[in-house]
């Protein structure tokens, strides 16, 4: 029992320090596992979920803000520090230590750097977001989105508010 309130209370420490490094990037924490950068027309999030055995799986998504799903969709990259896809080997696992505390945060930086910035990158060119089949913009939200790109139209309030409530946004 000790052991997994230490645990847990390492978890937090990679969050918090993880909230201080990303930081420059824009991102804030909005929840505890959250951490999101607001733009006109979508917000980016960087997920962190707890696995067991003291590490991290980390989801990279867009939420756009035409988008009336009721949940937050994963609907990019993702790494877990185990199965490596990605040119370079994340370790994303901690144990009850500040050094490999700051060597978890430092490697979910990394990770975000080499990969997610440029993902987040990728999708602001309209012709992939449009175009390509790994677009995070799915089949029925791109006519509402091109409305608002055209400016022929703007986004539903509801929208926005119900995007931000999901993503832990204070207005």
């Amino acid at each position: 029992m000790k052991d997994k309130l230490l645990e847990k209370k390492h978890a937090e420490l990679v969050r918090k320090k993880l909230s201080t490094l990303l930081l420059p990037h824009g991102f804030m924490r909005t929840k505890p596992s959250f951490y999101t950068r607001l733009y006109e027309d979508r917000i980016e999030f960087i997920k962190l979920q707890k696995l067991n055995n003291e590490y991290f799986k980390i989801y990279v998504g867009i939420r756009f803000l035409i988008d009336d799903f009721e949940a937050v969709a994963l609907n990019g990259i993702q790494a877990n520090g185990i199965k490596n896809e990605y040119p370079i080997w994340y370790n994303f696992r901690y144990h009850i230590d500040v050094e490999t505390v700051n060597r978890c945060a430092n490697q979910i930086l990394l990770f975000v750097e080499n990969e997610a910035l440029p993902w987040f990158e990728l999708w602001r060119n309209e012709d992939a977001l449009f175009n390509r089949q790994d677009s995070p913009l799915k089949g029925e939200l791109i006519p509402a989105y091109r409305l608002f790109k055209a400016r022929d139209s703007s986004i539903d309030p509801d929208l926005i508010i119900q995007s931000k409530k999901l993503l832990g946004i204070k207005n």
